[in-house]
C-alpha cells in the first residue's frame, strides 16, 4: 500500500515537473544559419501565441553572398497547423526580384523549433535549416524525466533481485 502512495506521488510530481506554461506567447530568432547552394548566411524571428496557436512578426533577412542585405517578413502571420504539441507555419513572399520562402515546426511543450526555408531567383537558390537548442527551465525538465526513470528501474530491479544462496 505504501508503494503504491509512492508510485502516485511520483507520477503527479513527473506531470507537474513535466508541464509548461499554458498561455503566452514564445518569441523566438535565430541568426547566421548558413546558406546551402551559395555563400552566405540567413536570420529570422517569429513570435508564436499559444492561447491562438498563432504565428506573427515572421522575418527573414540575409546577409553575405549574392543574397546579401535582402529581408523579407509577413507581419500578419496566420493560424498554425497544429498536432500533438506540434505547430507548423509555412509562408513564402516575393521580394523584388527573388522568392523567400520559409517554415517553422514549432514543439510547444520544449519551445524546441526548426525554422527551414530559402531565397532563389532564377540564377541563384539558398536555403537554411536552423534546429533550436533547449534552453532554461526545458533541461531541467529533461533531467529530472531522466533521474525517474533511472531511479523506477533501480527500484523495480532491486525488487526482482533475489539473493543467492550458497
Amino acid at each position: 500500500m505504501r508503494y503504491l502512495k509512492l508510485v502516485t506521488i511520483c507520477g503527479l510530481f513527473l506531470v507537474a515537473a513535466s508541464l509548461t506554461a499554458s498561455a503566452g506567447s514564445i518569441n523566438d530568432s535565430f541568426s547566421n544559419a548558413a546558406l546551402t547552394g551559395v555563400s552566405g548566411t540567413a536570420s529570422g524571428s517569429f513570435t508564436f501565441n499559444t492561447s491562438s496557436d498563432t504565428f506573427s512578426n515572421l522575418s527573414l533577412s540575409f546577409n553575405g553572398g549574392v543574397f546579401g542585405g535582402l529581408g523579407a517578413q509577413d507581419a500578419s502571420g496566420g493560424q498554425g497547423s497544429c498536432i500533438n504539441n506540434l505547430c507548423g507555419f509555412y509562408w513564402q513572399t516575393n521580394v523584388p526580384g527573388d522568392s523567400v520562402w520559409n517554415t517553422i515546426v514549432l514543439n510547444i511543450q520544449t519551445g524546441q523549433y526548426e525554422d527551414f526555408g530559402g531565397i532563389y531567383n532564377w540564377q541563384n537558390y539558398g536555403g537554411f535549416n536552423y534546429l533550436s537548442v533547449p534552453e532554461g527551465d526545458a533541461t531541467v525538465a529533461y533531467l529530472m524525466l531522466s533521474a525517474f526513470a533511472v531511479l523506477g528501474g533501480i527500484f523495480i530491479s532491486g525488487k526482482q533481485r533475489r539473493r543467492l544462496t550458497d
